[in-house]
């Protein structure tokens, strides 16, 4: 006779007033603690490396901050771990504003919540789906109509709109401006940043040959993508000289690629070849691949095998003519059903890429391509450009052309040590994002002014005038009492700063240096897309935890958490010395 297996046990509470007392805490804490790095008076937060031998990081940067946060507590845990995902949403869509969204959520589910215990006849759901319509019919609107667009006359709004990224790095702004001056100002502009040792304050920057890929492993990889990471510092997959399998289609068995791989496999194993490192072009990979794959890489006796998706396009067999456009450049030849991987030569695989990277949302391939086959793809596309029926059409193939000819300009950063070179990094990151968002999408004076602006527009409204009042208006200013919170103003000098600002809607408030004046006279503008994606996702967490049922929870257990990451870490120990003693033998042989 045997015992019947138990789930195991969890915890959970469907109590109103301890929901929401739970989920204010946990949002003020989060926004306390991302808030802190608001703004020119934002204070540097010190994050514990969780991994041996790479080394904590000093940042002032929201989204960094937002990944590091967790809590003993699992009902806390379970609302940061929500809520994580949508603020940082909009530093990979817009390179700026997670700091914003975090803010802005926190006061929007507090004052949703108060508002709706003094007034009873407004449940939670009622209030988050008028402030969603508010957002979609007046507020996006709105802020729109006061962006203003990047053309050949105003380029110099780009190097503003970095220097408020960076926390007003003039230095590293200049540098990330220099960096798109070498591949054109445009959609398609890639920029990627090398982190080096040496004098603090020093940037290079170098035109690269190489071909940029919007898309990553969050979306390629999906759940399976932490088993793909190599490089835990950076977050990325590194591979050296990499191959390329090209598939015009799914791979949904691995019988479909088991064959050309062992091939390889043997090849580098036997010493006949050098190349260990594949990536795997398709358009999609069943969850039974991605399960071997993800399984395959760790094991230092095999080659390392990395899944890449196809980015859906606008274009009619736009997959397919991505797959020629990286085809052209890596030299691998495309397979699809009819033409089996099964009949793959050596050569097919293409051999002279230097590397690839791949982070969360974006791909780096790295190399010099044949200049042939380029020019003669560039051609191809140029011809379709000339007979092209659509505006929309003809600005993505412009993209593609850019991808495929401009190269990659390379930001070369130096600190005096590894903690101040990731934080600058980061930093690095969010500005190159913000320009290219900047660029497709222009650009809005900066210091909360927008937001000031549609909080006015509010004022006037007629329809749910209460919430209007006591939920949404107190939202859009809290990232401004926090802005000028951080650089030391009392209650008093905030409330009298604000209330200039709410007389004159053509002043700006330069927060360091204290001056009123005009955004473009004090150099202070937002990214257009980062400002209305902080407002989206801020609105997207309130609607969600503003009107929460429930919670249920796995209890935290601390010791068989530590054993775990003492687990992970002998066995990524294993996998370095495994590969180590193989490169010896290697060099050796």
């Amino acid at each position: 006779m045997s015992r019947k297996v138990k789930s195991p046990a969890k915890m959970f509470t469907s109590d109103d007033k301890k929901l929401q007392k739970i989920i204010v805490e946990t949002m003020d804490e989060i926004a306390g603690v991302v808030g802190k790095s608001l703004g020119p008076g934002g204070r540097v937060i010190i994050i514990e490396s969780d991994l041996q031998g790479i080394p904590n990081k000093n940042t002032k940067d929201g989204v960094s901050i937002f990944r590091a946060l967790g809590s003993h507590d699992p009902f806390k845990h379970l609302i940061i771990e929500q809520t994580r995902d949508a603020a940082i949403r909009t530093v990979n869509e817009a390179g700026d504003g997670t700091t914003t969204a975090t803010v802005i959520s926190a006061a929007l589910i507090k004052n949703l919540f108060d508002f709706c215990s003094k007034n009873r006849r407004y449940s939670p759901q009622k209030v988050a789906r008028i402030i969603a319509r508010t957002l979609d019919e007046t507020l996006v609107p709105s802020i729109r109509k006061q962006s203003i667009k990047i053309t050949t006359k105003n380029q110099d709004l780009l190097e503003r709109v970095a220097t408020v990224s960076v926390n007003g790095d003039k230095d590293m702004a200049k540098a990330v401006i220099q960096a798109f001056e070498e591949v054109g100002y445009g959609a398609s502009s890639h920029v990627t940043i090398q982190e080096l040792s040496g004098p603090s304050g020093q940037y290079e920057v170098k035109l690269i040959e190489g071909f940029p890929v919007d898309k990553g492993y969050e979306e390629s990889i999906g759940k399976f993508h932490p088993a793909f990471i190599n490089d835990q510092g950076n977050q990325r997959c590194l591979l050296d000289k990499p191959l390329f399998i090209l598939f015009d289609g799914n791979i949904t068995d691995m019988v479909q690629i088991q064959p050309v791989l062992e091939s390889i496999g043997e090849e580098y194993v036997s010493g006949k070849s050098e190349f260990k490192n594949v990536v795997i072009v398709a358009h999609n990979f069943s969850d039974q691949v991605l399960t071997q794959l993800a399984f395959n890489f760790p094991n230092p006796q095999t080659i390392n095998i990395v899944p890449l998706t196809t980015p859906l396009s606008q274009i009619i067999n736009g997959q397919l003519e991505f797959l020629m456009d990286i085809s052209a450049f890596t030299g691998a030849k495309i397979f699809d059903m009819n033409n089996s991987l099964l009949d793959a030569l050596p050569e097919d695989f293409g051999k002279n890429m230097e590397k690839i990277e791949i982070y969360r949302f974006r791909t780096t391939i790295v190399g010099e391509p044949d200049q042939l086959n380029v020019e003669d793809r560039a051609s191809q596309i140029s011809t379709r450009m000339n007979q092209s029926e659509s505006k929309i059409e003809k600005i993505l193939l412009e993209e593609r052309l850019g991808k495929l000819t401009n190269g990659i300009a390379q930001l070369k950063i130096y600190g005096s040590s590894n903690a101040e070179l990731k934080e600058k990094a980061d930093r690095a990151e969010d500005a190159v994002c913000a320009v290219r968002a900047a660029i497709s999408h222009g650009c809005l004076p900066g210091g909360c002014r927008v937001l000031i602006n549609l909080l006015i527009g509010l004022l006037a409204e007629t329809e749910n005038k209460e919430i209007m009042q006591d939920v949404l208006i107190p939202s859009l200013a809290a990232p401004f009492y926090k802005l000028l919170d951080n650089a030391g103003y009392n209650v008093d000098e905030q409330q009298e700063i604000l209330g200039k600002l709410l007389e004159n809607k053509d002043l700006v408030y330069d927060v360091e240096n204290g001056v009123f004046g005009k955004a473009k006279e004090l150099g202070i503008f937002d990214a257009t897309l980062a400002v209305e994606q902080a407002l989206k996702n801020a609105v997207s967490i309130a609607s969600v935890m503003g009107t929460l049922g429930g919670i249920v929870a796995f209890p935290r257990d601390g010791q068989l958490e530590r054993q775990h990451a003492l687990d992970e870490e002998n066995f990524r120990q294993t996998l370095d010395n495994a590969e180590n003693m193989r490169n010896e033998a290697n060099e050796r042989s």
